[in-house]
């Protein structure tokens, strides 16, 4: 079976200029795991995963403090810290983007897919045809199909 026949068409996608705030809010509202970033005529520049608003650079340094008689005095101050949030949130998607993204195209074996999702632990695969996104397979769409083929009843 080929990419195109187990893909979503219907990709949730943000710009380049998509900030931090909205894709956390587009992450939470339409859990989904990776949102890829395109361009004009929905060229893929790159791709933004829950892991990388977890791990990468948008995670704000909390900052320390110590107790002292029952208070709470903080090293470098709440305002500061208050400052660098809003700051983190104003980021730009092209900022914290992979820019080399793993894709294959709509012809793609589904072995192919499968094998690549497993070596290299992609959760999606994004789905290109002459540079522009078409669709995406999830680890979800990889389990519908083994379902389909090994006859089990989804529920």
């Amino acid at each position: 079976m080929q990419a195109a026949e187990i893909m979503s068409k219907y990709v949730l996608t943000c710009s380049k200029d998509t900030t931090i705030h909205e894709l956390i809010r587009l992450f939470v509202r339409n859990k989904v795991t990776a949102i890829p970033v395109v361009g004009d005529d929905n060229e893929l520049l790159g791709i933004i995963s829950e892991g990388d608003l977890l791990y990468k650079k948008v995670r704000p340094h909390v900052p320390q403090y110590v107790n002292v008689l029952g208070a709470s005095l903080y090293y470098s101050g709440y305002g500061q810290y208050e400052e660098t949030f809003q700051k983190l949130l104003a980021t730009r998607a092209e900022e914290i983007m992979t820019k080399e993204v793993e894709y294959v195209e709509p012809d793609a074996d589904s072995n192919t897919v499968t094998d690549m999702m497993v070596e290299d632990h992609l959760k999606n695969v994004p789905v290109v045809k002459d540079k522009r996104l078409v669709g995406m397979i999830s680890r979800a769409d990889i389990l519908e199909l083994i379902a389909r083929e090994s006859d089990l009843p989804i529920v």
